[in-house]
């Protein structure tokens, strides 16, 4: 039989295991998306390959089993990429 199982290390735990989804490439990912939306909003510039990039590090986050943090990456960069094209056509 197994010893049981204290509710604060379960909750430390699941707490642990949300944060590791938010390292390496997914922090990359996540961190390129909101300097993409950011920048262009407040100092009216724009990066062309930032998108492109983060878009990369959230398909090898998703690739490295950091699910959640990969899909959040992918969601800001394809918006990053939205403000960025916009910006194009009509800046």
């Amino acid at each position: 039989m197994p010893p049981p199982v204290t509710p604060s290390a379960l909750a430390m735990g699941g707490t642990a295991g949300l944060i590791r989804q938010f390292t390496g490439a997914a922090s990359w990912a996540v961190l390129l998306g909101i300097v993409t939306i950011a920048v262009p909003l407040i100092f009216n510039r724009i990066f062309f390959f930032l998108p492109i990039i983060g878009f990369i590090a959230g398909i090898q986050a998703i690739r490295r089993g950091q699910l959640i943090g990969g899909i959040v990456g992918l969601v800001l960069n394809a918006i990053g990429g939205l403000i960025t094209l916009l910006g194009l056509l009509y800046g």
